[in-house]
């Protein structure tokens, strides 16, 4: 349990951390730079401190260019663009949505069922972020809007939803599959760093806006708390616990990530955040008790 409080108090700062890091670097350049970094290093421990019997196979394949689109490309390059007008603490609060779209995503290509109780859950959590999603900026709106949300709004919850089928793909991959957790996390970092700087030097006139020697010290901070210390950390807990579980014990994020923001960035913790939260989190409970309902009675009925 206090490696997982562990786990999202550091997703919380890493929320603050990149919004940092935007200040000195344009978002795709960034993400680029510290996957590639943060792959090479986990392709190296994993090759000189780890034993393991597993032995890539092209059936593989699929599964670690699913993690590499869906866990690295499109989550994080969206994450890091919509960071660049929104504050991390909503950014942070947007993100408790990640369950309720594996459930989604679970129920759409596995088949797995939805009880009555779980619809409610996943209704109630969507709903209950809309609170959040009319909070505004002028800042926002500089990047255009769609409808009632703005672009960086819908740039987040693309990257909640890409994160979450994440979430499915990643648990195959180190669980079915059998391929350990920093071979996994460090092939597809390099993957998809070498995708995104590609796409940085595409779009993205300027790479580095101001101090280098700053960004760099940012930069490697981000990489060993996001890339080395909390990708392999969620990996070989997905073995221990649930994906339910993890998702819900998640809400910890966004409560750092408020802290760290107002500490550091001085931003404004909003009544509607907190409302938000609160819907969410009943949702999710609702979603989660039933869960560990039907795992009782499943355990009952084998006895």
């Amino acid at each position: 349990m206090i490696l997982i409080l562990l786990l999202y108090t550091l997703l919380g700062f890493s929320f603050t951390l990149g919004k940092i890091t935007l200040f000195y670097a344009s978002p795709f350049y960034v993400v680029g730079s510290r996957m590639i970094i943060g792959g090479i290093g986990l392709a190296l421990y994993y090759y000189f401190f780890q034993s393991t019997t597993y032995r890539f196979q092209m059936k593989d394949w699929p599964a670690f260019m699913q993690v590499t689109l869906f866990g690295i490309v499109v989550p994080y390059c969206l994450r890091a663009w919509g960071l660049n007008y929104l504050s991390s603490t909503k950014a942070a609060f947007i993100f408790t949505l990640m369950p309720f779209f594996t459930a989604l995503f679970s129920y759409l290509f596995h088949k797995e069922r939805l009880s009555y109780q779980k619809s409610i859950g996943l209704m109630l959590g969507f709903l209950g972020m809309m609170p959040t999603l009319f909070t505004g900026s002028s800042f926002e709106t500089l990047a255009g809007s769609f409808g009632l949300f703005s672009w960086p709004e819908i740039a987040m919850l693309g990257a909640v939803a890409s994160f979450g089928y994440n979430l499915i793909a990643l648990k195959h991959l180190v669980k079915t599959r059998q391929c350990p957790a920093s071979l996994a996390n460090g092939l597809t970092m390099l993957f998809g760093g070498f995708i995104a700087l590609n796409l940085s030097f595409i779009v993205e006139p300027v790479w580095i806006f101001k101090d280098p020697l700053t960004f760099a010290g940012f930069l490697a901070l981000q990489i060993v708390i996001s890339n080395l210390i909390c990708s392999n950390l969620q990996a070989a807990l997905l073995k221990t616990y649930s994906s339910t579980f993890m998702a819900f014990a998640g809400f910890l994020t966004p409560l750092c990530a408020s802290a760290f923001g107002w500490f550091f960035l001085n931003e404004e913790i909003k009544v509607q955040y907190l409302v938000s939260l609160l819907m969410v989190m009943i949702g999710l409970a609702m979603f989660y008790f039933d869960e560990i309902t039907s795992l009782k009675k499943k355990a009952v009925s084998f006895e």
